[in-house]
C-alpha cells in the first residue's frame, strides 16, 4: 500500500515515521526548503530508504494522486490541497476509519491538556477498559496519524485524544469526538488565531451539540458554554492528590467530572486513581533536591508560567527560550519583569534565541540579576551551587526540561 504525507512539521514527520514503521510505501513532501527535519533524520538510521520517497521544495500531485491514501498535516485542513484530498477520496481518516466507532473523548485548551489526558487514561484504565491515548504530536504524544493507525489496528473501549488549539478544525474532521474537554483558553498561538476573541469562536464551533465538561472560572469559556448541548462546569478538586499547585487541582476535577458523569465510573474508584496519579513526564514537579526546592515543568505561555508562579514566590527562575519566529512567546518576559525573581537563568530551549530574549528584557527595562547558560551541565552546576532556594525551571524546551528534571531527580 502506498501512503502520501503532505506537509513535514511536527505532526508530518511523525506521521511518515508512523506509516514507515508499519512497511508502507511513503512520499512524503513540503513546499519549504528550508524545513527541520531532525525527527526524520534520528529516525534515518532506522529507514528503509526504499520505502520513504522525500521531496523538498515542491509536492508532485501526480504522485500524490496515485497513492491509496494521504495524511496531510493539519496547519494544511483548510487549505485547497487538502480539501482537493478529501474529495478524491484519499484523506487517510477515511481510507481508515475504524476508529471513528470508538467512543471518543477529546480534551484542548491552552494549558493542562496532557495532564488531563492521563488522568482520564488511568481512572479508566484502573476500571479494566481498553483504552487508546495519544494525539498532539506537539504535545509529546506520537501525532494524530499514529493514533488513527493504532486504533484500526487494535480493538479498543475508548479513545482520548490531546487536541492542540492550533487544530481544532482538522481534529473535528479526522475523529468522531463524543465528549470534549476544554481546561482553560488562553493567550498561546495568537499568531495562528489572530485574537483571544477568534480562538475563543474556535473552540465553541468545536464543542457545539457536545457534552463537555468546562472550567468554570475561565471567563472565555462561559461565553461560549450555552454551545455545548450538556456543559458540565468544573473548579477545583478537594479530595487527596500528590501534585503541585491548584492548576493540576483544576485538572483533577475536569478529569472527575468527566470520569463521574459523563461516564459513570464510580466516585471512590476515580478518588483511589487520581490520589495515586504521578506527574506526567515533561510536566511540572517537585524536587526537594539537597537543600532547594525546585518546581520543574514545561510553561511554554504566559498563562501556564503565571498559573505557576503565582503559587510560589521563587528566587531564582531558569526559563528556556522559543523559536525564532515565535515572538508572540516573548510575553512570558513581560510576566517575569513584574514577577521581578531575584536571579534569571537564560538557557536555549526550543532553539538558541538567548540573544534576543535579552534584547526583550533590556527594552522592558530589566534591572535584576540575570545571567545566560547554554548547557546542561553548567545549569546543573549552578543549581549544586545554592542553599535553601526555591526554583523553578520552564519556559520552552520540553525536551531539555525533561532532561533537567531527571538529572535533578536521580542525584537529589
Amino acid at each position: 500500500m502506498k501512503i502520501s504525507v503532505i506537509g513535514l512539521g511536527v505532526e508530518g514527520q511523525k506521521a511518515t515515521i508512523s506509516l514507515l514503521k508499519r512497511e508502507y510505501e511513503v512520499y512524503s513532501s513540503d513546499i519549504n526548503r528550508e524545513i527541520d527535519l531532525s525527527l526524520l533524520d534520528e529516525y534515518s538510521s532506522n529507514l528503509k530508504d526504499k520505502n520513504l520517497d522525500l521531496e523538498i521544495g515542491s509536492h508532485n500531485l501526480d504522485k500524490i494522486f496515485k497513492t491509496d491514501a494521504v495524511s496531510v498535516s493539519p496547519s494544511l485542513f483548510n487549505k485547497k490541497i487538502c480539501q482537493d484530498v478529501i474529495e478524491h477520496g484519499l484523506f487517510i481518516s477515511d481510507i481508515f476509519n475504524k476508529h471513528k466507532d470508538i467512543t471518543t473523548i477529546a480534551v484542548t485548551g491552552t494549558n493542562g491538556k496532557t495532564t488531563t489526558t492521563h488522568m482520564i487514561y488511568e481512572i479508566l484504565s484502573n476500571e479494566g477498559y481498553d483504552v487508546a491515548i495519544g494525539g498532539n504530536g506537539g504535545g509529546g504524544f506520537s501525532g494524530y496519524n499514529e493514533l488513527i493507525m493504532d486504533a484500526n489496528e487494535n480493538s479498543y473501549d475508548y479513545m482520548i485524544i490531546e487536541v492542540c488549539d492550533m487544530t481544532l478544525d482538522y481534529c473535528n474532521y479526522v475523529f468522531d469526538i463524543d465528549m470534549v474537554v476544554v481546561t482553560n483558553i488562553g493567550y498561546d498561538h495568537m499568531d495562528v488565531h489572530g485574537s483571544i476573541e477568534q480562538y475563543t469562536q474556535e473552540v465553541g464551533e468545536f464543542i457545539k451539540d457536545k457534552p463537555a465538561v468546562l472550567n468554570r472560572n475561565d471567563e472565555n469559556i462561559l461565553k461560549i458554554k450555552d454551545k455545548s448541548s450538556k456543559p458540565l462546569l468544573f473548579d477545583t478538586y478537594t479530595y487527596p492528590l500528590n501534585l503541585f499547585g491548584t492548576f493540576n487541582k483544576n485538572n483533577a476535577h475536569a478529569a472527575y467530572i468527566m470520569c463521574k458523569i459523563l461516564l459513570n465510573i464510580p466516585d471512590e474508584n476515580i478518588q483511589k486513581t487520581l490520589e495515586n496519579f504521578q506527574a506526567v513526564e515533561g510536566r511540572t514537579k517537585q524536587i526537594n533536591y539537597h537543600t532547594n526546592t525546585i518546581i520543574t515543568g514545561k510553561t511554554d505561555n504566559v498563562d501556564a508560567l503565571k498559573a505557576v508562579l503565582d503559587e510560589e514566590r521563587f528566587d531564582i527562575l531558569i526559563i528556556g527560550t522559543p523559536r525564532k519566529h515565535e515572538t508572540c512567546r516573548y510575553n512570558i518576559l513581560d510576566y517575569i519583569n513584574e514577577y521581578k525573581p531575584e536571579t534569571l537563568i537564560i538557557f536555549p530551549g526550543l532553539e538558541d534565541t538567548t540573544y534576543e530574549y535579552i534584547q526583550h528584557l533590556n527594552k522592558l527595562g530589566y534591572h535584576k540579576d540575570m545571567m545566560v547558560l547554554k548547557n546542561m551541565d553548567d545549569i546543573i552546576n549552578y543549581i549544586n551551587t545554592k542553599q535553601n532556594m526555591k526554583i523553578f525551571i520552564g519556559g520552552n524546551g520540553q525536551e531539555k526540561i525533561t532532561q533537567i528534571t531527571n538529572i535533578l531527580d536521580e542525584y537529589k
